[in-house]
């Protein structure tokens, strides 16, 4: 029988870690991989693009006996119509996953004949194993089949206990595709560091770990399906390295790395001093990761400074004790400044990255005074990213904001953006504008006149013609 399986990976960025695995995980078993890449689909939707996608698909899935879909709660109108598009035009069995679909099963009735809930390596190699053998599979572990307009429901399939027992995600670029919203490339290795690029330096990203210590209940993880079991699980210091050693050999133009644990802080500081000494003498890049504050202390920093860190991403979100309450989210104020006071303790050798959450329906404008006042205590440098709060599926806060009436839609992530003088404020911040000056912005005062609706209109339209402005001088300045 044809071993051929095809995945669409939808992200914006060519990482899909997830699907990489997967086909390296497949190809070990003897079957053959493709991976389509669609990373402009978001900006794509209209039914011409979509159309035009479905028929590429089609020409490329002829020899396919199974179609994949991994995707975020933000790719769910997109994967939705593209998957109705394909459907009618092959003959293939199309299944989803990922964490939306995970969180929401029952969201793809009608459109995906298999869902795969929760980790996929163990659960999609027995499927296409038995569906090669032509045997029955309606009874595994891990998905749930769409038959006759109802849903058989089994159970999970065990998480992956050992890391390391996985392979290295596929870069081979062997049977890899680029669709750049009309035309349908052949990968090649210039094509994709062209695509790895992030601020116009190519870089290899990673995982050395699956899970989080912590509980947001605004995060979206796979955490809550597998609570009684050890989900926090950790690659090898030796396994991760081997894994950058083989990607910078393949791709000698790479220039940094970044680690996209939830939080590479959780490691002990033995942990890190191992990792520490491997990284630099076999791979010698500069490498951000993600924090924790909680986590974050002077020997750990140290540590990893040394091994070559340069850049630190820290989630803080809120510097009201409220917010943190209902984020389930600490520490106090008090630790996040000393987090931060040790962190400018490297200025010149670290920059770090604050992340924040605005707009949240839940909060009151005194809880982002707070934060903002809290911001005003951080010395620079230092850079800010500002989100707004998203509600996705399956998390605590979407279900209490479910609760409230704040949302009706359940098959889609949920956001409320909105113009405000205090919004502006952390956008101000986001650039490097002196502390005396924010000062005077964040006072009371000021932050009394300047809510007139009249004047915050104005800001944001001065704000949105700079921006215009800046984008046309740099496209009269492209070089050709």
């Amino acid at each position: 029988m044809n071993k051929k399986v095809t995945f669409i990976a939808p992200y914006d960025d060519l990482m899909a870690y997830g699907i990489r695995i997967l086909s390296s995980s497949l190809r070990k078993e003897g079957f053959s991989t493709e991976i389509i890449f669609t990373p402009y689909i978001l900006k794509q939707t209209d039914a011409h693009s979509i159309t035009s996608l479905a028929d590429a698909i089609k020409e490329m899935t002829h020899d396919s006996f199974f179609v994949g879909i991994s995707f975020f709660s933000c790719h769910f109108n997109a994967v939705k119509a593209l998957t109705e598009a394909i459907r009618n035009k092959i003959r293939a069995p199309i299944m989803w996953g990922g964490k939306h679909i995970s969180a929401r099963p029952e969201d793809a009735a009608g459109f995906a004949d298999i869902v795969c809930i929760g980790e996929a390596e163990i659960a999609i190699k027995n499927l296409l194993n038995a569906m090669a053998k032509n045997d029955n599979y309606y009874d595994l572990n891990g998905f749930w089949f769409f038959k006759d307009g109802n849903f058989k429901k089994n159970q999970l399939a065990p998480i992956i206990e050992d890391l390391d027992s996985l392979p290295y995600p596929d870069y081979s670029l062997e049977g890899h595709y680029l669709w750049d919203g009309k035309t349908m490339h052949k990968m090649t290795k210039e094509l994709l560091q062209e695509h790895l690029k992030i601020a116009g330096t190519v870089v290899y990203q990673t995982l050395s770990s699956r899970g989080c210590p912590y509980s947001c209940t605004y995060c979206s993880t796979f955490k809550a399906l597998y609570s009684d079991s050890g989900y926090l699980r950790f690659r090898t210091a030796e396994n991760v390295i081997g894994e950058l050693k083989e990607m910078k050999f393949r791709f000698p133009r790479m220039q940094a790395i970044t680690f996209c644990d939830d939080n590479f802080f959780a490691l002990k500081e033995d942990q890190l001093e191992k990792y520490a000494a491997l990284y630099r003498n076999e791979i010698g890049l500069p490498f951000r990761c993600l924090a924790h504050a909680h986590d974050v202390n002077k020997k750990k920093l140290e540590i990893l400074v040394d091994a070559g860190m340069n850049e630190l991403q820290i989630g803080i979100q809120t510097g009201s004790e409220k917010t943190r309450k209902l984020y389930k989210r600490g520490p106090s104020t008090d630790k996040v400044l000393d987090a931060v006071g040790l962190i400018h303790q490297f200025k010149g050798r670290l920059m770090p990255f604050y992340d924040f959450i605005i707009d949240n329906p839940f909060e009151e404008e005194e809880d982002l005074i707070e934060t903002l006042h809290m911001i005003q205590k951080f010395p620079r440098p230092y850079r800010l990213n500002v989100f707004s709060l998203i509600f996705l599926p399956g998390t605590e806060l979407q279900k209490k904001a479910q609760e409230k009436g704040l949302i009706i839609d359940l098959t889609r992530q949920f956001e409320s953006r909105k113009k405000s003088y205090i919004n502006f404020l952390f956008y101000l911040y986001c650039r490097p504008i002196p502390r005396w000056v924010m000062g005077i912005l964040v006072s009371k005062p000021m932050l009394k006149t300047m809510k007139h609706k009249f004047i915050v209109n104005f800001l944001y339209f001065t704000r949105d013609s700079i921006k215009r402005l800046l984008k046309g001088k740099a496209e009269v300045w492209a070089p050709e």
